[in-house]
This record gives C-alpha cells, sequence and structure tokens, in this order.
C-alpha cells in the first residue's frame, strides 16, 4: 500500500518533507536535504521475521543498517557510517554541534527476555551550542555491549576516563551513574562523587 494513503490521516514529524513509496521499498526526504531510503524483505532464519535494511544521506552524513522485527523483538545491527552535525537540526530543541559522529558496527536488541547492545560511536573535539550557553567537548566515545539481560552504555572521554554508564534493563529500568570527571565539562556537575539516577518505564 502507498505511503501516501497510509499517511493521509497523519501529521508527519517537523523533519519529514515527503514519503515516497511504500512500506516494502520507499523514501523520506527530510529538512535539510537529507534522504532516508529502504528496503523490506520477509526472512525466516531462527524464527519468521520482517529485515528493513536503511540509508541515511544527506551533504555531511551517510548512515547504513539494518532492523528487525518479529516474535523474538526488534534488533537494531550492522549500523555504520558517519552522522553530520545537521542532523541535529532535525531534532526541535536539541543542541547544535560541529562534530561528526562516527558510527562502527553499532547494534541493538530489544527481546522478550533480554536487552543487548554492540559496537562505539566516536566524536572528534569541538563545542556544542543552545542559545546563549556553549560549551567545548573532548573527543568522546560511547561504546555499547550487554551484560546478561541487560544493555550498557560506557561514555568516555580523553585518555579514555570514565564519564558515565547507561544500563538499559530488561526490567524496563534504566539506571545512569554519572562520574565525577564529567564536571570537568559540565561544570554544574558535583566532584564529591558519582550521580546516580534511576528511570522506570
Amino acid at each position: 500500500m502507498p505511503l501516501s494513503l497510509l499517511t493521509r490521516n497523519m501529521n508527519l514529524a517537523p523533519a519529514v518533507v515527503t514519503l515516497y513509496g511504500s512500506l516494502r521499498k520507499g523514501r523520506a526526504d527530510l529538512v535539510g536535504g537529507y534522504q532516508v531510503a529502504w528496503t523490506t524483505t520477509p526472512a525466516f532464519f531462527a524464527l519468521p521475521h520482517l529485515a528493513t535494511s536503511f540509508t541515511l544521506d544527506g551533504s555531511d552524513s551517510r548512515v547504513t543498517g539494518e532492523v528487525q522485527y518479529g516474535f523474538s523483538g526488534i534488533t537494531l545491527q550492522g549500523v555504520q557510517g558517519r552522522a553530520g552535525p545537521g542532523l541535529a537540526r532535525l531534532v526541535p530543541g536539541a543542541w547544535r554541534c560541529d562534530m561528526t559522529a562516527n558510527l562502527r558496527d553499532v547494534g541493538f536488541f530489544w527481546g522478550w527476555r533480554r536487552a543487548a547492545a554492540s559496537g562505539v560511536i566516536t566524536t572528534a573535539e569541538g563545542t556544542c551550542a543552545m542559545k546563549q550557553r556553549k560549551i567545548s567537548l573532548p573527543p568522546l566515545a560511547l561504546r555499547l555491549r550487554g551484560d546478561g539481560t541487560d544493555a550498557i552504555a560506557t561514555l568516555t572521554g580523553r585518555q579514555a576516563s570514565e564519564l558515565a554508564e547507561i544500563k538499559l534493563r530488561r526490567a524496563r529500568t534504566l539506571d545512569i551513574e554519572i562520574q565525577p570527571t564529567a564536571a570537568d565539562i559540565f561544570p554544574q556537575f558535583p566532584r564529591g562523587g558519582p550521580i546516580n539516577l534511576s528511570l522506570t518505564f
């Protein structure tokens, strides 16, 4: 079924200009000249599921990957490429940064019994701004991994110093620990000890 019929009575996201094609094969034109193209095919390895390969293209970005969804859960796998600073303009209220994020074999899984993650996202040294606020950032790396039934993301800065760790637990809890070293970048954070937050969803 054409996407034009499926979305006829829907309010599209502000970043979406036009949709073409169908759920099986199509393209979305986004604000700023970006495009997302996708192709969906059925697959039967292990359990029947759908697999959607996608490509995001723009003047400063190119990201490819695949999403699989079925009875076992949702999997994002093989995500690679570069995400340029212009992509932030597609997100209302986001900080404006001048760095490009490099993605290397990024993956995420959310299933009935466990969550998992893998890959690395890195950025070079740069600056981010919002309204009158401006911060300078060192080179950063976000390393993703699985631990038991949880997905874990660890943010490190210069000389691999740990800044924060995020644990997405399959029990629908998000645990965040921010280290005192984060105050070197964000002065509003205390230096006396780590900050621990726990959110349920």
